[in-house]
């Protein structure tokens, strides 16, 4: 009997006031199905026809063997019940079913932790995909730092999850926040912790550096429990379903994850309604912020640092790439000192090089002053006079001996033909003609030459020329002072009228 039957077998009998008989004939069924009916005050509870299994004659063995070992797998089980003429010969899924009846639920019961205001901040990692920068394809990570009793976000994209990324995203994170609270939570990344997990962390001294310097609490999550972090794990789950979701045709580079990162924090995330508090993060920060620990005159220094020795070729590597240094410390140790923008190299506390960091592998970054003087160094020492004498023009001097250098001429010959215009014409013309030179790329002294004299052409002026006397060595010890040309362009111009009509 289904309970629709039932019900309207007792409406037809206490509404209707039909018999029995002739309820059986309206709802062609058996008076004694009628009968059964009127007799029950509540509806008939729906009992399916239980079938035989083949697992029903070793029950009895199987709740034995959990009784005994109550982590024996199904498989093991199937093993045991299997043996002898009469084993079990069906599959192992009738003994899965039956196992998760007759075993207790498995799972932890978590209980909801209450946060005082400025007592703690959750960090945590996130992984976003991947980005292309240059020819280089680079992994994308966001920092997620949260307050654990106003839930205000601070989150910050880079590119990679190094030591010194995550100390950076925590220094960043507190100057965000204003302040710092009285503990820091995070799981156990090789950054923070040694090894061990929980309250038997060993904890990484530059770290415990960090800690110091803002004076907060550092408490690790236990292995494999991201729960104790709850409130953080939520909030890198937002920053991917709801920061990046449906964003990929606009974050085509990292630049644009930069410029996204603070617009969303400040637009969507802290101004929010949370669905645990039920308010704004914003707005509950305004209680929390004078609670928070004011932070120290120095900050934390976060620069990656890293010893080095510089090549042979006057290089240094670092994350992929290869930077110049002046060559006079080949062979020397450096400390590498890397921020986010800049990498700086240095020998006994003293900047040697400096350059503007690359994101991208396999990259040669030389600067144009390393090149030069690599060049420099490997010249014979003649060679060398006359390139010191040729630099001490002035930077275009030393701007076009370096393009010189790259092209298929002998540059000792350019250089002395451009120092014998120096001395005819002045350092000053040559210097501006070299500097028009290097804006239309041509290398060469000829054309220096050419430029010279086209503009003296234009200021009507005549092509000064120096004296060639047939025994020279008469006059080497005439000590004399560099000429000036420019003196006898007085003669050259149209004089005033003398006052009694000469002129």
């Amino acid at each position: 009997m289904n309970v629709g039957l039932w019900a309207e077998i007792r409406r037809l009998a206490e509404i209707e006031k039909l018999s029995g008989w002739a309820i059986s004939r309206r709802l062609h069924c058996s008076r004694h199905t009628v009968a059964a009916a009127l007799r029950l005050d509540q509806p008939p509870a729906r009992e399916g026809a239980r079938r035989a299994s083949l697992l029903d004659p070793h029950k009895a063995k199987i709740n034995a063997l959990v009784a005994k070992c109550p982590e024996l797998s199904a498989v093991r089980i199937c093993e045991e019940i299997g043996r002898g003429p009469d084993g079990y010969q069906g599959s192992t899924f009738l003994i899965r079913r039956y196992l998760r009846t007759i075993r207790p639920a498995r799972g932890r019961v978590y209980q909801e932790v209450h946060y005082e205001p400025a007592q703690a901040m959750q960090v945590d990692w996130g992984e976003c995909g991947c980005v292309q920068i240059g020819t280089t394809t680079r992994k994308v990570s966001v920092f997620v730092a949260v307050l654990c009793h106003s839930r205000l976000m601070f989150i910050e994209f880079t590119l990679s999850q190094h030591k010194a990324e995550f100390y950076r995203g925590v220094v960043h994170a507190l100057n965000f926040f204003g302040g710092s609270p009285r503990a820091i939570i995070f799981d156990n990344l090789k950054a923070a912790v040694l090894n061990g997990s929980g309250r038997a962390a060993c904890f990484h001294p530059e770290f415990l550096a960090l800690c110091g310097t803002y004076c907060l609490q550092p408490i690790a999550c236990e292995r494999r429990d991201p729960e104790s972090k709850g409130i953080v794990e939520g909030g890198v789950r937002y920053v991917k379903h709801n920061a990046l979701a449906g964003r990929a045709e606009e974050l085509t580079c990292f630049e644009d994850y930069l410029a996204l990162a603070p617009l969303w924090r400040d637009q969507v995330a802290n101004v929010r309604r949370h669905e645990t508090t039920r308010e704004q993060p914003i707005d509950r920060f305004q209680h929390e912020r004078s609670l928070l620990r004011p932070l120290p005159a120095i900050p934390f220094d976060t620069d990656e640092v890293v010893p080095a020795v510089v090549t042979p070729h006057a290089r240094i590597e670092f994350d992929g790439n290869r930077y110049s240094t002046p060559p006079q410390w080949v062979r020397r140790p450096v400390t590498i000192r890397a921020s986010r923008d800049e990498i700086r190299v240095l020998h006994e506390g003293q900047v040697v090089a400096q350059h503007a960091r690359s994101y991208q592998r396999g990259q040669l970054i030389v600067l144009p002053d390393h090149r030069l003087a690599a060049l420099t160094v490997s010249r014979r020492s003649r060679s060398t006079a006359l390139e010191h004498a040729f630099d001490a023009l002035g930077p275009e001097a030393r701007q076009f001996h370096l393009r010189l250098r790259s092209q298929p001429v002998k540059t000792g010959v350019h250089l002395r033909r451009l120092l014998g215009l120096a001395q005819l014409y002045g350092a000053t013309e040559v210097l501006s003609a070299m500097s028009r030179a290097l804006e239309l790329a041509a290398y060469d002294a000829a054309y220096v030459e050419n430029l010279l004299l086209a503009e003296r052409r234009r200021r009507h002026l005549p092509t000064p020329t120096l004296p060639t006397p047939r025994r020279r060595e008469l006059i080497d010890e005439i000590q004399l002072d560099p000429a000036d040309p420019a003196l006898y362009d007085r003669f050259c111009t149209h004089t005033e009228e003398h006052p009694h009509g000469t002129t």
